[in-house]
């Protein structure tokens, strides 16, 4: 049984919208607030000012789902809104998994006598070199990379790399992105339901009359 505004009484509406507010927040929140570099890619990869632009794709589809967001549309929204869920948690699994497979640490020095660990992506395929090197000494590649210096181009190639770090990209814009759609959708799903207005009401002449002009 789906929500009714009588269920909440006059604060029907109010429930709504702040409901739709809080839960949007939310989605800025748990995507992109706290230490995000424990789960997005390396620094050289995606720097943090190139998050921006992920950030502004998210607002666009948070956007667009607010203006169109009308009474009309509330099965497939809510359909949308469990669709997007089940494909970013998707994305997410598959790019784990890559970094898991092809991300390798390398220090560098932070003071007088300590380092820090930075994260780097590998490429799909070691340089005959590197890999007759690691086949005789019986190590794995993480310890050849520390035996290069961290030297990245006596490891693999940058086409490798390449092939390593598109699919990461991708699939952490797609997690973001659809995560937050499916997020903004169910709060202005619910915003929808409860006040059984569309959600750009606000701003809509035909739904405002504040907003005629004499």
């Amino acid at each position: 049984m789906l929500a009714d505004t009588s269920d909440y009484g006059p604060f029907g509406p109010l429930v709504g919208y702040a409901g739709a507010i809080m839960a949007s927040i939310a989605a800025v929140f748990f995507l992109w607030a706290g230490k995000m570099e424990k789960w997005r890619p390396p620094d050289e990869d995606l720097p943090g000012k190139s998050q921006a632009f992920v950030l502004l794709l998210c607002g666009v589809v948070m956007v667009m789902q607010w203006y169109f967001a009308v009474p009309e549309a509330i099965k497939w929204m809510l359909f949308s809104s469990g669709l997007f869920a089940v494909i970013s948690v998707a994305c997410f699994l598959f790019y784990s998994c890559l970094l898991g497979i092809y991300v390798y640490v390398k220090k560098i020095a932070s003071g007088v006598q300590s380092t820090r660990d930075v994260r780097i992506l590998g490429g799909i395929k070691l340089l005959p070199e590197a890999e007759k090197k690691r086949q005789e000494r019986g190590v794995d590649i993480q310890t050849i990379f520390e035996g290069a210096s961290y030297n990245v181009d006596l490891l693999w190639s940058r086409g490798s790399r390449q092939c390593v770090k598109l699919p990461v990209l991708i699939l952490f814009i797609l997690t973001l992105v659809f995560g937050t759609a499916a997020l903004t959708g169910a709060s202005f799903a619910t915003q929808v339901l409860l006040t059984r207005k569309a959600a750009a009401s606000v701003i809509r002449v035909g739904e405002s009359p504040a907003l005629k002009q004499e």
